[in-house]
């Protein structure tokens, strides 16, 4: 974990990177956590001291949240905790996944709420699709 104190136009940001994935990066800004979509990493060289450099944030999309699927009498069997809508997948069907991992985003009130797998095996089925309005307690993903 690593923490940056940072001014950008006359304004103070504590910014603490707590999690980098392939896809994106969980940071802390003044206390709200984000999640930072990787478009692309390229390695820069400056000659400037990095006291002297302008910085700027990345692009911040709607701060997620980690949020636990509702449990379902199946224990790979992962359900919407919330009404909403998908609005991305990251995983295919035979793809296997890790405890914790991210399964997909559900939009509900304006808020990204990432969906995690309760437990590690092979995503077996995928029951929604992206842009389709779930209920709460929904079926989403069966994982084995």
């Amino acid at each position: 974990m690593r923490m940056y104190s940072l001014s950008i136009n006359d304004k103070n940001y504590d910014v603490i990177i707590k999690e980098v994935t392939e896809q994106d990066v969980k940071v802390e800004v003044n206390g709200v956590e984000h999640i930072v979509d990787i478009r692309e990493i390229k390695n820069i060289v400056s000659s400037l001291p990095v006291s002297k450099q302008k910085t700027s944030l990345p692009h911040v999309s709607t701060p997620a949240t980690q949020v636990q699927p509702v449990v379902a009498a199946d224990p790979g069997e992962i359900c919407s905790p919330m009404p909403g809508n998908v609005i991305k997948i990251y995983v295919e069907e035979g793809e296997k996944v890790l405890a914790g991992q991210k399964l997909l985003v559900l939009e509900a009130m304006k808020l990204e709420n990432n969906i995690i797998s309760t437990c590690a095996g092979v995503v077996e089925k995928i029951l929604v699709r992206e842009g389709q309005a779930v209920n709460q307690g929904q079926s989403l993903v069966v994982v084995e």
